[in-house]
């Protein structure tokens, strides 16, 4: 485990040094255009390393963030809340053993098991063992998710609330709010604070 981390921190410190992350925004509103949060995404690609970061403002209490680093099969995931401990998914191949770890231990299993008990027990363990918040956090996004407008499939960057999603097993709302993805152009001071933390998470 020690070296799949080591292979990501030795080619995120070739990445820092090429050029900035780009940085798309999206506000989320409901049916009649009201704001339900907003998302700054992130992405840099350099040297086979592709890197993604995605902050989400105004969903729940703290800034919910996803990162996603890839060097060819393997890949590091990471949720938690700007400026707290961090849950991180790795695998060395798609559809390969996961580990997860949180600040105190970890855990390894399949994605194919993520039904089963035991796993969908120790990744609640994980989940309270990183934030008390964040399975909660992931509930409430996976509420969003089912609401979105053309945005019921999970991406990539969104592996470790679906992973969150299976252990907590909350159940699908009759009648999820209506929720639908704009880009966010006309920027301004909470545009540009933003779109900064998450070149930030990139950075790190």
């Amino acid at each position: 485990m020690k070296e799949i981390f080591l292979l990501f921190f030795l080619h995120s410190v070739a990445s820092r040094a090429q050029e900035p992350p780009r940085v798309t925004l999206e506000r989320i509103v409901d049916g009649r255009g009201n704001r339900v949060c907003d998302v700054a995404k992130a992405e840099l690609k350099a040297e086979g390393v592709r890197r993604t970061a995605w902050v989400v403002r105004g969903l729940v209490r703290s800034d919910l963030v996803l990162a996603l680093e890839t060097v060819g099969p393997a890949s590091l995931h990471e949720i938690g809340f700007a400026g707290r401990p961090v849950l991180r998914l790795a695998t060395r191949v798609p559809g390969g053993r996961v580990t997860a770890t949180s600040p105190a231990s970890e855990f390894r299993y399949f994605d194919v098991d993520l039904q089963r008990k035991t796993v969908r027990c120790n990744l609640s363990r994980l989940a309270d063992e990183t934030d008390v918040d964040l399975l909660a956090a992931a509930e409430e996004y996976g509420l969003l998710k089912q609401g979105l407008e053309n945005g019921s499939a999970y991406v990539p960057e969104e592996l470790p609330v679906v992973a969150l999603l299976a252990a907590k097993k909350p159940l699908p709302h009759p009648s999820p709010p209506y929720r639908k993805s704009v880009p966010w152009t006309e920027g301004g001071p909470e545009a540009d604070e933003l779109a900064a933390a998450a070149r930030a998470v990139i950075a790190r």
